[in-house]
């Protein structure tokens, strides 16, 4: 197995790479090429700090491979950052032949160790703590009080264009003492986000 110096992760780099991390992707640019439905991640068990992933996970046709071994290679309190286009957005999501995938706020309570327990799918070894999942409203929505985004986000579409989530690795049967908070996580994230380069501007 390579070696990498870097113990941060860019999964789905696309046409653009984050400095300093190991950017992975199906095009032929990217630092790592593989296909994360099909290919293990090329890194030991319990070894990366951190995997950012950006509008990457509802192209991705073995989702539940993929989500098993960003988990595998994770760190026990590592951090999995990831943005997705919102379940209800229906011109740029639902209709979309290649968004095999639909997330909403809830999609990741099904991996959370918690909210598991006494269900169906309790023994299942992908573990994450969600610290915080935000929402990116449309434009006529975004400055109505809470209560009403809630209800709208329930009963209508169009109203969230897409979701960001801080999410924290947990290993079977390890109890994480120090969670990072909200502020913190989204803070991470939009470094991550922000920090994207285009290949064409890469130094040689």
């Amino acid at each position: 197995m390579k070696s990498f110096k870097n113990k941060n992760v860019n999964i789905g780099a696309g046409l653009t790479f984050i400095p300093e991390f190991i950017n992975l992707d199906v095009s032929s640019q990217a630092e790592v090429v593989i296909d994360i439905s099909k290919a293990p991640l090329p890194f030991e068990d319990n070894s990366v700090d951190i995997v950012f992933s950006h509008h990457t996970l509802e192209h991705v046709p073995n989702y539940l491979f993929a989500l098993s071994e960003i988990h595998r290679v994770l760190k026990h309190g590592g951090l999995f950052l990831v943005g997705l286009p919102y379940v209800t957005l229906t011109e740029f999501n639902l209709v979309n032949p290649y968004h095999l995938h639909h997330f909403n706020e809830y999609s990741f309570d099904f991996f959370d160790p918690k909210k598991l327990k006494g269900s169906a799918v309790e023994s299942n070894q992908i573990l994450f703590i969600k610290v915080f999942h935000r929402f990116h409203y449309l434009k006529g929505f975004i400055n109505l009080p809470k209560f009403m985004k809630r209800w709208c986000r329930r009963h209508l579409f169009n109203v969230v264009k897409k979701i960001d989530y801080g999410l924290v690795a947990v290993k079977t049967n390890k109890s994480i003492d120090n969670l990072p908070g909200q502020d913190e996580l989204i803070k991470k994230f939009d470094t991550c986000l922000n920090s994207r380069v285009k290949y064409k501007n890469k130094p040689e």
